[in-house]
C-alpha cells in the first residue's frame, strides 16, 4: 500500500464533508466507535483521542517546510555575516577578539528575531499581501 502511494503522482483526494471533522469550525461528528460509556453517569461520551481533524494539504505542508528551512538559513546566515563583520572590525581596529564576540552576539540577536518572525508565519494562517504587489502573479501569466 505504501509503495503504491509513493509511486503514484496523484494527490490524495480530500475527505468528504461528512467525514469526521467536517468543515472547520463545526463540531466533530461522532460515530458509535468513537463513543465510550462514562462509568459514573452511564452516559455515552466522545472518546478523547478520537480522530476529529482533517489532514493538511500537500501545498500547506510544502509551505510550512519551506518556511522552516528559510528560518534555519536566516539564523545561520545572520550569525556568520555578523561574525565576518566583527572579524573585519578586529583587523581594522586591532581589538581582537572583541569584534568577533560582538558580531556573534549581535548576529544571534538578529537571527533569533528573524527566526521567531518566520516561525510565526509557519504556525499562523497564510495571509494575503495587503500592501504592495508580488513580482509574479497569476494575472501576469494570462497577459
Amino acid at each position: 500500500m505504501i509503495k503504491n502511494f509513493l509511486d503514484s503522482d496523484e494527490e490524495p483526494e480530500p475527505d468528504s464533508p461528512s467525514a469526521p471533522g467536517g468543515s472547520p469550525g463545526s463540531p466533530p461528528e461522532t460515530k458509535d466507535d468513537d463513543l465510550v460509556t462514562d462509568p459514573e453517569t452511564g452516559e455515552k461520551e466522545p472518546f478523547i483521542l478520537a480522530k476529529s481533524s482533517t489532514p493538511e494539504s500537500v501545498a500547506e505542508t510544502a509551505r510550512r517546510s519551506g518556511l522552516a528551512y528559510s528560518a534555519a538559513i536566516a539564523f545561520f546566515a545572520s550569525v556568520v555575516f555578523m561574525l565576518v563583520i566583527g572579524w573585519g572590525a578586529d583587523l581594522l581596529f586591532g581589538t581582537s577578539p572583541w569584534g568577533m564576540v560582538a558580531g556573534i552576539v549581535l548576529g544571534s540577536v538578529i537571527g533569533f528575531i528573524q527566526f521567531f518572525r518566520i516561525n510565526s508565519r509557519i504556525f499562523g494562517p497564510e495571509k494575503k499581501m495587503e500592501n504592495g504587489r508580488m513580482l509574479l502573479t497569476r494575472d501576469d501569466d494570462q497577459k
